[in-house]
């Protein structure tokens, strides 16, 4: 009798010990925090977006594809190297798809990567983003990080690699996580995305202000609508060499990637 009382709480404690597990996986699944019931958003031109709730924000999971500002104005795109440096009008670039490998059309490029936009199309009263949703404040990104960092108790160091989705040419994890079809990030022998919130960091690359564009399958940067100066504004970025997210100006010239956020309610 005793034997068989001892197995029924070794089976009760085996059980609850599971249960409390899974509760736990719960805070890391594909949709962020386990009180959100995700809604596709949609912006002005049709484009359909996944989302996920990460603290008190919902976010975009996937970069901003909009040609239009949110009253229908087009937005002007097509400028070469010395327009693209001097408009102070907003403009949105696409990543030349004949430099990438496995990608053979502009609208395949979008839809793998987003568009890449001036800081100037962020701030325009017209509206970037989808009706009721917002370019992140600098500290919004912040809170994303420390939330992150919270969930996890990985550092700040961790964050990126929470972050990035996880695809990427040859990723430990193997089957469809190790591929080198777009979207996707390229190798990195010490550093692979885990997109343990649903977030599902691409890195995009980003158009320069001087040089062209650069760094596609390599770095995800984004833009906040805080300014470090006249010249620069702060901005988001992750690296494949490394498993953190960072906060670093860039120059409102350069073309750079957009995830619109929400309050929660």
């Amino acid at each position: 009798m005793k034997n068989q009382t001892r197995s029924w709480k070794i089976l009760l404690w085996t059980g609850l010990f599971f249960v409390l597990l899974l509760s736990t996986c719960k805070l890391f699944d594909s949709n962020g925090e386990d009180d959100y019931d995700p809604v596709p958003l949609t912006d002005i031109d049709g484009n359909e977006y996944r989302t996920v709730k990460l603290w008190e924000h919902i976010w975009m999971a996937e970069n901003l594809r909009t040609t239009r500002y949110s009253d229908g104005t087009p937005i002007i795109t097509g400028l070469n190297r010395e327009e693209w440096e001097s408009s102070s009008e907003g403009a949105y670039a696409i990543y030349p798809h004949q430099d990438v490998e496995g990608i053979d059309s502009d609208q395949e490029m979008v839809n793998a990567y987003g568009i890449l936009y001036n800081w100037h199309a962020t701030r325009d009263p017209r509206g970037l983003c989808p009706e009721g949703w917002r370019i992140p404040e600098c500290d919004e990104w912040s809170d994303l990080r420390d939330f992150v960092d919270d969930k996890m108790q990985v550092g700040f160091e961790g964050v990126g690699d929470a972050l990035k989705a996880a695809r990427q040419v040859g990723h430990p994890w193997g089957g469809a996580h190790d591929t080198d079809v777009h979207p996707r990030w390229s190798a990195n022998e010490n550093h692979f995305g885990r997109d343990e919130f649903g977030f599902t960091a691409y890195a995009s690359g980003f158009r320069t202000h001087e040089e062209g564009y650069r760094d596609l399958g390599h770095v995800a940067s984004w833009w906040s609508s805080t300014q470090q100066s006249g010249s620069d504004v702060w901005a988001r970025h992750i690296w494949t060499w490394e498993n953190f997210m960072i906060r670093r100006e860039a120059n409102k010239h350069i073309g750079l990637s957009v995830r619109c956020i929400r309050d929660a309610r």
